[in-house]
């Protein structure tokens, strides 16, 4: 009995160390896995946080945001699907998903800013035209102004009267 038992230890040793030099071999792999990929999402989050802020400033400067909202929409959408699957332990696919929201706002931030940059210079183009406008407008009343008072005057100079509304009596 005892010669059984040394042998139900022995074989519990072995299995025991097998699956510990299992599972040290190919752990790594799937924290590897996971890691890269709670590493991806992560990354993706603070994009769409960069881009979100790029929207904001863009909007505030009175572009039309609707183009980047969307596209804004489709990242997080990818985000959310990418974090589904790294729930479920799909952490490649999760990983994959983070990549392709990442691909879709490569150039976010320089459009957005270029956007911004675009409608500041419309902003002043339109205040100079208004400028101009108001100013070639009063210049042209006063002038108007100026031969009204001009043919008036001499209309009833001409005629020798006052006009009606100097007259005194």
């Amino acid at each position: 009995m005892n010669h059984v038992l040394t042998r139900f230890k022995f074989r519990f040793a072995f299995l025991f160390v097998f699956v510990l030099l299992f599972t040290a071999v190919f752990a790594p792999l799937v924290f590897a896995d996971q890691a890269g990929a709670a590493s991806a999402i992560a990354s993706a989050k603070q994009e769409i946080v960069g881009c979100f802020e790029a929207a904001r400033a863009a909007e505030a400067a009175g572009v039309n945001i609707s183009g980047l909202t969307a596209v804004l929409n489709d990242a997080g959408a990818l985000l959310s699907d990418a974090e589904l699957a790294y729930s479920k332990g799909d952490f490649d696919f999760a990983q994959g998903l983070a990549f392709q929201c990442r691909e879709g706002l490569v150039d976010f931030v320089s459009e957005a800013n270029k956007l911004t940059v675009d409608a500041a210079e419309a902003k002043t183009n339109d205040f100079l035209i208004n400028v101009a406008g108001s100013s070639a407008g009063v210049v042209v009343v006063l002038a108007v102004s100026v031969w009204v008072w001009f043919f008036v005057k001499k209309h009833y100079a001409a005629r020798g009267e006052e006009p009606s509304w100097r007259q005194t009596s």
